[in-house]
């Protein structure tokens, strides 16, 4: 709510990291502003070749005021939080918390769903396990939506590909490579002619 629409925007907010992932983004990540964990991710968005986007929860006590408690308050963050780890299971949750919760693959949907981890064994439960390379898990988990899953935290997709920079500078270097680099006669080359003149006329 806001003096400009005291009951709440009818507009569906945006989704920022499937924004970017539909234009063709190779590095995802989120994270929030007082996370301990959100340098690691400012370090690994800094270490892709290629431009990173990393959505990143503020809190502002002027017009957002605890907006993402929900997740980050630290009563309920262990239940709320899905950080991410390249080749780790997608776990969440404690026992303190109501039990250790994973992300699992609905087979029949083929949609994501959250499953009970029972003694720690999430391979019986079909947990996840994150590959930052995979776009279309990369898809479904930015679009997890919050309340019935946790919010997807961390680098969640991370496939880079020759920058347009280096790929620019190579077909340069290819088209040089076994050439000889002759001023003299690449003017030369084709017609020419001479053109002359004397004092009376010059050219």
């Amino acid at each position: 709510n806001s003096p400009t629409s005291p009951m709440g925007s009818v507009d569906r907010p945006a989704l920022p990291c499937a924004f970017a992932l539909g234009s063709g983004a190779r590095f995802i990540a989120r994270a929030y502003d007082v996370s301990k964990n959100l340098p690691a991710v400012l370090k690994a968005a800094h270490a892709h070749k290629g431009a990173s986007f990393v959505e990143i929860f503020q809190n502002c006590i002027v017009y957002n005021k605890d907006r993402f408690d929900d997740f980050v308050a630290k009563g309920v963050a262990d239940q709320n939080q899905l950080w991410l780890t390249e080749g780790e299971p997608m776990l969440f949750g404690s026992e303190k918390s109501g039990g250790v919760k994973g992300i699992a693959l609905d087979m029949e949907t083929l949609s994501l769903k959250v499953v009970d981890v029972i003694d720690g064994d999430w391979q019986a439960a079909g947990v996840i396990v994150h590959n930052v390379k995979n776009r279309a898990l990369a898809h479904m988990l930015v679009e997890m939506p919050f309340g019935p899953f946790p919010m997807a935290l961390g680098v969640i997709y991370d496939d880079p590909r020759p920058t347009y920079e280096t790929v620019l500078l190579g077909q340069d270097e290819q088209a040089r490579k076994g050439k000889d680099a002759n001023l003299a006669k690449l003017l030369g080359k084709g017609q020419t002619w001479t053109v002359s003149g004397t004092a009376a006329d010059p050219i």
